[in-house]
């Protein structure tokens, strides 16, 4: 993983950016990467199998970019379904259920479903993935690979907010009452970790106060939306792809990533059952490469090093994610949540 010192707590966007600007490594630094050695073999099988399937709860944009590159490389088509990790469990359990899956690869942050469908047999071993001796063990279980670290922001919108908001306490200050925006802890495991850290860092007169000074999201996408569009005014925990889209659409955004955080780390799962298998193969393998790291971790961050375009990460801690169902309901209570 990248151990780079991070940005301070409260640091700007631009200045979290130019303070991860040295992280990319000079060509010749990359070129003695290991490459994946793509067998013709599994590239001819792939083509003949048609259209491939990914369900992904990541940004869509950054989705379209990558399935767009592989169709590109490749001559393979890969269908998008977009879903938020409760409906992604629900859907893939309906299809082995029902005997008639759809999808090849999926990618995934909830660490406790993964676990879940891991123990039910839905997934091949990662050893089964060309590419994965590359990446880092910290990166790995036996079924899922981390191909994404995203570790969760203070995102705000800068005509409304004109200073930077100094950490996540700007969350319960009096100053910003009726305008801020949370995650759901409901959503998933994920979302409710960054609640557990704010609970375990701050106390539960914390998660109290961001009760009564704003309003549960149902999930990123639309928070952020929401900042964008000025409807709030400050949203937490941000999700840095989903900032990086509206960013590039000239929105009027800004974020920082206040220590301590957590990240809701995108993990890459092959289906047992996938009905096209090596394109399900072959799209890991396009996904694991510093090629295909490069499109889904533009501007954000990669488990391994030289990838172009990619940050540092900050500091981070790791609550313990097993137990998270279980404390759910106490952060629900505390968040004054119905």
């Amino acid at each position: 993983m990248n151990d780079i010192p991070s940005t301070p707590a409260g640091g700007s966007r631009r200045n979290f950016l130019h303070h991860a600007a040295g992280v990319v490594l000079a060509p010749p630094l990359l070129a003695a990467m290991p490459a994946f050695a793509q067998d013709a073999g599994l590239i001819a099988a792939a083509r003949k199998e048609g259209k491939g399937s990914l369900y992904a709860v990541t940004d869509p944009a950054i989705i379209q970019a990558l399935v767009a590159r592989f169709k590109e490389k490749y001559g393979i088509e890969i269908e998008v379904t977009r879903l938020i990790s409760g409906a992604l469990g629900q859907r893939l359990t309906a299809e082995q259920d029902s005997g008639s899956p759809v999808a090849d690869v999926v990618m995934d942050t909830d660490k406790l479903l993964q676990e879940t469908l891991a123990a039910r047999r839905y997934y091949v071993p990662i050893t089964e993935i060309p590419g994965h001796q590359t990446y880092p063990d910290s990166a790995k279980t036996a079924t899922s690979i981390i191909v994404s670290h995203i570790p969760y922001s203070l995102v705000w919108n800068t005509s409304l907010i004109k200073e930077t908001p100094k950490g996540w306490e700007d969350l319960i200050d009096p100053k910003n009452k009726g305008r801020v925006l949370f995650i759901d802890p409901r959503v998933g495991g994920s979302p409710a970790l960054w609640h557990v850290l704010m609970r375990e860092t701050y106390g539960d007169a914390f998660l109290r106060a961001l009760g009564q000074n704003g309003q549960a999201a149902p999930s990123a996408v639309p928070g952020l939306q929401r900042i964008a569009a000025g409807a709030q005014a400050i949203y937490a925990p941000g999700v840095h792809q989903v900032v990086v889209g509206l960013v590039a659409k000239n929105a009027p955004v800004g974020e920082s990533f206040p220590q301590p955080t957590v990240s809701s780390d995108t993990c890459l799962s092959v289906m047992a059952k996938a009905p096209h298998p090596a394109i399900a193969r072959l799209l890991s393998s396009f996904i694991l490469s510093v090629e295909g790291q490069a499109i889904l971790n533009k501007d954000g961050f990669s488990p391994i090093r030289g990838v172009p375009g990619t940050m540092a990460l900050p500091k981070m801690t790791t609550p313990d994610f097993r137990t998270i169902k279980d404390k759910i309901p106490g952060l629900v209570s505390l968040l004054g949540l119905t």
